[in-house]
């Protein structure tokens, strides 16, 4: 007689029903990916544990591992997908500068709205690779750069504009810094110094413009 509480002979316990993800066996790579993005977008990377997902995701820790082999390479790929999503809108409209400097703003928009998973590219940086760096690299063989130096030059280019973007999601934090507007701030060092004022939008414009004049020089 079986005694009571216990399971019966037939059946067995419920981790011996588990295949080697545990519960979460059956989730995919993408539900994975989607979900570690959304929670570090939220609260920034460092919420981002394996442990916090898989509660997140209501499984047990050990589901990940069936997917990924290590946070390492779950961050690697959170990157990868997030480069991947970037999409620009083509244009054949104005001349190779202008549609450079339209491709470039779109680059700014998409990572600054993932700032957690722009954080986290610091450690794990994304490639100059899929059909938006695709595109982005004929413009700049447009704009007369050889194609010996067109991976160079806009990988250049694609470190000038996401360092930007990753300077500008710490001004928050920044003690020196205060905001006066949806793009402006005010730096004050507290030494003296008299505060000054600036425009992250205008000042992004700046930066692209001197180095895209670095760009079209060497062109020439």
């Amino acid at each position: 007689m079986t005694p009571p509480g216990s399971p019966s002979r037939g059946a067995t316990s419920s981790s011996a029903k588990r295949g080697p993800g545990g519960r979460g066996a059956g989730l995919s790579r993408g539900q994975i990916v989607d979900r570690a993005i959304a929670l570090m977008d939220a609260e920034g990377p460092q919420a981002m544990t394996l442990r916090r997902l898989a509660r997140e995701l209501g499984v047990e820790a050990p589901a990940l591992y069936w997917h990924f082999a290590d946070k390492g390479d779950l961050c690697r790929e959170v990157v990868r997908t997030v480069g991947e999503r970037l999409e620009v809108s083509s244009t054949t409209r104005g001349t190779p500068r202008r549609r450079l400097e339209h491709h470039f703003h779109a680059v700014r928009d998409h990572w600054r709205a993932h700032p957690g998973v722009l954080e986290l590219s610091r450690q794990f940086p994304p490639s100059a690779a899929g059909s938006v760096a695709r595109r982005g690299l004929e413009l700049v063989e447009e704009l007369g750069v050889a194609p010996r130096d067109s991976l160079d030059c806009y990988r250049s280019l694609s470190w000038t504009v996401t360092g930007f973007v990753i300077l500008e999601q710490t001004l928050g934090q920044s003690v020196h810094h205060r905001r006066i507007g949806p793009s402006r701030w005010v730096l004050d060092l507290d030494d003296g110094s008299a505060p000054s004022a600036f425009d992250t939008d205008e000042l992004f414009r700046t930066t692209l413009g001197l180095a895209l004049d670095g760009l079209e020089r060497r062109a020439r």
